[in-house]
């Protein structure tokens, strides 16, 4: 191999080897010096291809090494830039814009390397903004991406509150709000912190994107560093507000600092109020409501501060009269007294009630047992959380005894039978009694002063009869029962359902439902007309033919319902059947 020192001599083997210089040099035949053999031609390239792979590495892993630390030190300028706008921003504004959806879904979507900077951090939002804005705040809640050589840097900015302790000398430390090590002091001062995170792609971080943090502290009442001049304004809490429809309000909103002169305005205020640019509210609230105000106060130097407070319009209370009270001594009573309007909670009392009633102060219930026979003047009284109060004032007697009626019992006839005498038995009240009766079968009536049911039984088919009495003193008591009537002859008309012996229906509403009808006797020339009163909502009748008709439909409403079926024949003969309908 050739040296870089000059050429090598070879002599015999084993001999020390001789330089030879000037003359001799250049006479003297040297031996082997013709080239070079094919095995140092291959040793070259060998050791040269080595060489060349090992710098090959070094350049590679320098050119990568270079561009990393070219890319952190773009992230660290680009962090700087990002800290000097926290500095620009007086520290009541960090927040400004930024809503609270939008922070808390930018805070829980933070990479790794920001999680322990928000783990001493409270969030921090705009209680002004609407919880989704925060894309174009002074510090945006959604990242700014700026292209750098190629490479897309994404800034962002982290917002919240944090605490030091009184006699930290570090001035850096800075912990949550709510930590509890160490614990809160009298002394501590609060902070906002704005965390600044640069990300940007790079193949050799985690999941292929590389992060740089760096962090900020900012008193919550500092002002930009370049604003020596008065604080800006800062608008005071009202607190919510409550009031009456037809009441004059009179509100005066409060602000220090700022220049003035300072102008307010607002929105969301009760219909009929107004607020002048002294921040006086005035005005007579036309309608109930809970209504969201915003107040803004602005400066001459047109900095502006708001408040936001809800202002809570009632109707005065006022108390629906249940009319003059009968009840009976020895019986229980609950009457319950209603009122609208007013601000809760409401408050009863009543005076000349009954000995043995009393009223619930919170509910407004009259409940207890009348102990003596009387009749006294009452007057109840309702006072609503505000003050206001409403009166009404009735009769209430007492009575001996209650009026009864007998419960009475199914009853069956035919058609054509003659029915005499029959009578329900009443007791108690005060005499004398009026009698009547609803759904009696046609052909019956009642005597109103007697109660006796007497007549000649015309048709059937089932009714679901109400006697009712009433004594001198208005009290009333019923009893109601099926009275089914039978047909007499083959050609009398009834009315027949498919369960002939238990013909109330139960269904459930909003599920499709179809009830067959059939008429037996009659004229054989057919049936004019079906009807139906009393159907559940959702339910219609129709006729299908001759001897036939259907019920059919979706009840809509749950409910009990008093249904009357009536078929009438060409001859005009008419048969009825009664039943009740529940729907659940």
């Amino acid at each position: 191999m050739r040296g870089t020192s000059g050429t090598v001599a070879r002599g015999t083997p084993g001999a020390p080897a001789r330089r030879m210089t000037g003359a001799a040099a250049r006479r003297a035949p040297v031996r082997g010096e013709a080239g070079f053999t094919l095995v140092e031609v291959l040793v070259s390239m060998v050791v040269i291809g080595i060489v060349m792979s090992a710098l090959t590495v070094f350049f590679t892993n320098s050119l990568s090494f270079t561009g990393r630390q070219r890319s952190q030190q773009v992230a660290v300028q680009l962090a700087g830039d990002g800290v000097e706008r926290v500095r620009a921003l007086k520290g009541s504004a960090l927040p400004s814009g930024r809503g609270e959806s939008a922070t808390m879904t930018q805070w829980n979507g933070a990479p790794p390397a920001v999680a322990p900077y928000l783990r001493t951090m409270e969030p921090a939002w705009d209680k002004l903004a609407e919880g989704s804005a925060g894309a174009s705040a002074p510090l945006p809640t959604s990242p700014e991406t700026t292209t750098v050589n190629g490479t897309d840097y994404d800034r962002s900015w982290y917002v919240g509150r944090c605490r030091q302790q009184a006699g930290d000398t570090t001035g850096l430390s800075c912990e949550h709000p709510d930590s509890p090590d160490p614990a809160p002091g009298k002394a501590d001062i609060a902070f906002f912190r704005v965390v600044v995170a640069i990300s940007w792609p790079q193949k050799d971080c985690p999941d292929g994107r590389c992060t740089y943090v760096t962090s900020a502290l900012t008193s919550p009442s500092a002002e930009p560093v370049f604003n020596t001049n008065r604080p800006p304004p800062a608008a005071g809490d009202p607190e919510a507000q409550h009031g009456y429809v037809g009441d004059a309000a009179n509100l005066q909103l409060t602000a220090t600092g700022g220049r003035l002169p300072l102008t307010w305005k607002a929105t969301g205020l009760p219909g009929g109020l107004s607020i002048s640019e002294g921040g006086l509210i005035t005005g007579t609230p036309t309608k109930p409501g809970t209504f969201t105000v915003t107040a803004t106060v602005t400066d001459r130097r047109q900095d502006a501060d708001g408040t936001r407070f809800t202002w809570t319009v009632y109707t005065p209370p006022a108390l629906a009269g249940p009319g003059d009270q009968k009840t009976f001594r020895g019986e229980k009573v609950s009457l319950e007294l209603t009122a609208t309007g007013g601000r809760a909670p409401l408050t009863w009392s009543a005076t000349g009630l009954p000995a043995g009633l009393a009223i619930d102060a919170a509910t407004g219930t009259v409940s207890g047992v009348p102990q003596t026979r009387q009749t006294t003047p009452v007057t109840v009284k309702v006072t609503d959380k505000g003050g206001r109060t409403d009166t009404v004032a009735f009769d209430w007697e007492i009575l001996e005894r209650a009026l009864e009626l007998a419960d009475a019992q199914p009853r069956t006839n035919l058609v054509r039978d003659r029915v005499d005498g029959l009578r329900i038995p009443a007791n108690g009240g005060t005499g004398p009694y009026t009698w009547r009766a609803e759904n009696l079968p046609a052909g019956l009536a009642i005597d109103a002063d007697t109660g006796e049911i007497s007549g000649t039984v015309r048709q059937g088919t089932r009714y679901l009869t109400t006697v009712r009495v009433k004594d001198r003193t208005g009290a009333e008591a019923s009893t109601t029962f099926p009275w089914r009537v039978l047909k007499r002859r083959q050609n009398d008309l009834t009315l027949v359902l498919p369960d002939p012996d238990d013909p109330d229906q139960v269904s459930t509403a909003g599920r499709p439902l179809r009830l067959p009808l059939e008429a037996t006797g009659g004229s054989n020339s057919g049936y004019d007309v079906w009807a139906a009163k009393g159907l559940p909502p959702g339910l219609t009748i129709a006729s299908t033919g001759r001897h036939h008709g259907v019920i059919s439909g979706s009840p809509d409403a749950p409910g009990t319902y008093t249904v009357t079926l009536t078929v009438t024949d060409s001859p005009r003969k008419t048969a009825t059947l009664m039943f009740t309908w529940r729907v659940r």
